[in-house]
């Protein structure tokens, strides 16, 4: 393929764990992928390990996606270098633990920055390159963009927000042809899924609030199984897809029956008990 008809990706948030999963499956699909990050050191090392799989370099960028003047810098240099935009999979944000009564605005705002302008900066500033190739948007929200259980902090509603504006762009959108897609999965297993959130946890939570997903008894999805699900909204342009499967129509019993609702999330959430 000539430079012009090779398909451009940009994963956010690239270097490590999900992000670098995504890449690596683009990678693999003769995708010319771009991965940015806040450190160079680690961004230039995950560049490198991916190259290895791939018939072309990975392109990487340092960039703060919270920063608009960053994230413009970033698509001046994709469109300057690869001279056209098809995929993004924003994967930049973060968790938190704690309840409602300890949440502080400037706690909502850190979640707010890293979870949903972030992924707003981005949109925003790609908007020219996706329509010309009529592109995909994959923004990686999680069960949290779906319901709220306790002692996640702020975490669910950072996580709705996003929903909300995956939703609201997916509409707005399709008439130039892009296409805005959500990917909600569960806990992902990691190496750090015992000792991850100690730091988050505030006194009064329950040890299993320190687990992945605040404790829910929902089993670790490998990489792979939220890799597919992000590769099955870039090629089939699914609007909204939750992980494990088995969870959406449950999740749908909860929005028509709140009671219900309210009950499944005590019975499969952690409890002070």
């Amino acid at each position: 393929m000539s430079p012009s008809t090779i398909p451009v990706a940009l994963v956010t948030g690239g270097s490590a764990g999900l992000g670098r999963a995504i890449a690596m499956r683009l990678v693999e699909k003769d995708y010319q992928v771009w991965i940015t990050g806040r450190t160079e050191r680690t961004l230039r090392q995950a560049a490198t390990e991916l190259s290895l799989g791939s018939r072309r370099p990975i392109q990487f960028a340092v960039a703060d996606v919270t920063r608009p003047q960053d994230v413009e810098q970033l698509i001046l240099r994709i469109a300057k270098e690869s001279q056209r935009l098809d995929v993004i999979v924003n994967c930049v944000g973060t968790s938190d633990r704690g309840l409602i009564e300890g949440l502080t605005p400037d706690r909502v705002h850190e979640l707010i920055d890293q979870n949903v302008v972030s992924t707003l900066n981005v949109c925003q500033a790609s908007l020219a390159l996706l329509a010309e190739s009529q592109g995909v948007i994959v923004n990686i929200g999680s069960l949290a963009s779906k319901v709220s259980p306790r002692f996640l902090g702020g975490y669910s509603i950072a996580k709705h927000s996003l929903a909300a504006l995956t939703s609201q762009l997916r509409l707005e959108l399709k008439p130039q042809g892009i296409h805005v897609g959500l990917v909600s999965p569960g806990p992902i297993r990691r190496d750090d899924a015992g000792s991850r959130y100690n730091d988050h946890v505030e006194d009064g939570l329950p040890d299993q609030a320190k687990k992945p997903g605040g404790g829910t008894r929902v089993s670790g999805l490998p990489p792979e199984v939220v890799v597919d699900a992000v590769m099955k909204c870039i090629v089939k342009r699914s609007p909204d897809l939750i992980r494990p499967r088995y969870l959406r129509p449950l999740i749908a019993i909860g929005h028509l029956f709140p009671r219900c609702g309210d009950w499944l999330l005590m019975k499969f959430t952690s409890s002070k008990s």
